[in-house]
């Protein structure tokens, strides 16, 4: 080979390694598919979650926790963070439907126990097919039952499909003044209704006027107690009602069969609760102890003019930036004597939305990412017994695992009465919101016209059914 022939061939070689040199860092990211398989980077992925009540703070030690977990799918190895957003209730439900016209939407987010058909063609329900870690059992399906308790369960299960893991509980239970009772010589709380009419008597006091002027207990109205519509749905379920079935019948103002310790007998337990319920408010009963020309029932109790109130346990933090040295205890819902237990249910539990898109680094391989089998693993990882009790810690709240119920019942505390209640707490077929609004004025139409109970209560119910 020439001399010539030789300086030819190392010309064109180094033209094609310019070439190239150029190439690379013309388009750098040209080269990223090969190096990242080289390497052996792991993906990053980033899911966004958007709650109500929790605050950031609540969250911030699971996720570090989760975030330090390796994760393998579709043969990638991938490490996920999430962001947690507290949201505004008066806008939350239209934020979430603007996020999904722009497919910006969350990956997590939360919805009220009663929400769950209305969400039910937007979410993904429970699987077995998981991101894959070595580091910790994933919940599935097969066993979510001998983790969580039956009732706790049917508030998330549809069509036999699991849409949801609960982490707390909530249910209604009886707060009550301690110093008030104490001065009334009463040594406990009362278990059942007919002890608690026994109390109010003793705890209601008339001044000169016939006016109250020491409140038994807020019952009978509606605006001024905070959720008075879910107060007379429990009385109507322990009276053996529905209030809605699952079918969407309103059995308010119907003649039912009801199942008892005794046989069957019939009965309108709507009514019967409805009645009850505002013989509170009523002047011409014994009971009378409570009106609609109170303010706020929480507000009340929290200044120590009120000796008892119905409430959820988030009621407590009302309370506390209130009257924080307020002296008062919380014991479990009194109950129908000889009657079985029934109690309450109203919570918030996080969903996993269908839409797939979240960020994923780099991003030519978003569309290889299942954001909803990664979303589930984070609520698998959450709801984990360590995990769920820190959350409980930082947020206050009841347990839903059984386990954490044995051991916050065990502590003999005010979250001992909600703990108490997981196993007999019930919801209704509420399929509208403004089912809360309709049950309120019914309340306060009766203290204004108590002749036409009856008349008042099919209206109610009329407008109930024109919301199907």
């Amino acid at each position: 080979m020439s001399i010539k022939s030789i300086i030819i061939i190392l010309f064109i070689f180094i033209i094609i390694l310019f070439a190239g040199y150029i190439l690379v860092k013309a388009y750098p990211a040209f080269t990223t598919p090969y190096s990242h398989i080289q390497n052996d980077k792991p993906l990053k992925v980033t899911l966004e979650y958007w709650g109500l009540w929790d605050n950031s703070d609540d969250w911030h030690e699971i996720m570090n926790k989760f975030e330090n977990k390796t994760f393998q799918l579709n043969g990638k190895n991938i490490i996920v963070s999430v962001n947690y957003t507290k949201k505004d209730y008066t806008s939350y439900q239209e934020e979430l439907e603007e996020a999904k016209k722009r497919k910006i939407g969350p990956n997590i987010f939360v919805i009220n126990n009663y929400w769950l058909t209305n969400y039910i063609e937007e979410i993904e329900p429970l699987s077995n097919n998981h991101a894959i870690t070595q580091e910790y059992s994933l919940l599935s399906y097969n066993n979510i039952s001998t983790v969580f308790p039956p009732m706790a369960i049917a508030d998330v299960v549809y069509q036999e499909l699991v849409y949801s893991i609960p982490l707390y509980s909530d249910s209604l239970a009886l707060y009550y003044n301690k110093d008030l009772f104490e001065k009334a010589m009463i040594e406990h709380p009362p278990k059942s209704w007919k002890e608690l009419k026994k109390y109010v008597k003793k705890l209601t006091a008339l001044d000169k006027d016939d006016k109250i002027s020491h409140f038994g207990i807020s019952l009978g109205t509606g605006t001024n107690i905070s959720r008075s519509s879910d107060i007379i749905s429990l009385l109507i379920m322990q009276g053996g009602g529905q209030v809605i079935s699952a079918s969407g019948e309103v059995d308010i103002n119907k003649n039912l069969e009801i199942k008892t310790l005794n046989g069957t007998e019939n009965r309108f337990p709507g009514r019967n609760a409805i009645e009850f319920y505002t013989e509170f408010s009523n002047p011409q009963k014994e009971i009378y102890s409570w009106n609609n020309e109170q303010s706020n029932a929480v507000e009340n109790f929290a200044n120590g003019n009120l000796a008892m109130m119905i409430g959820y346990n988030y009621h407590a933090n009302n309370l506390l930036a209130i009257n924080p040295e307020l002296n008062y205890g919380i014991s479990p819902m009194p109950q129908l004597e000889n009657s079985t237990e029934v109690n309450f249910s109203n919570t918030w539990l996080p969903v996993v939305s269908k839409a797939n898109y979240c960020q994923v680094e780099p991003i030519e391989f978003a569309s290889e990412i299942d954001c909803a089998k990664l979303s589930w693993s984070f609520l698998s990882f959450a709801s984990q017994k360590d995990n769920a009790k820190i959350y409980l810690e930082s947020t206050g709240k009841a347990a839903a695992r059984k386990d954490l119920i044995t051991e916050q019942i065990s502590l003999n505390n005010n979250l001992s009465a909600f703990a108490s209640q997981v196993e007999s707490s019930v919801s209704y077929n509420k399929f509208s919101d403004k089912i809360d609004n309709i049950l309120v004025e019914m309340l306060d139409e009766i203290n204004l016209d108590r002749e036409n109970i009856e008349k008042i209560i099919d209206e109610a119910v009329k407008k109930i059914e024109a919301l199907k």
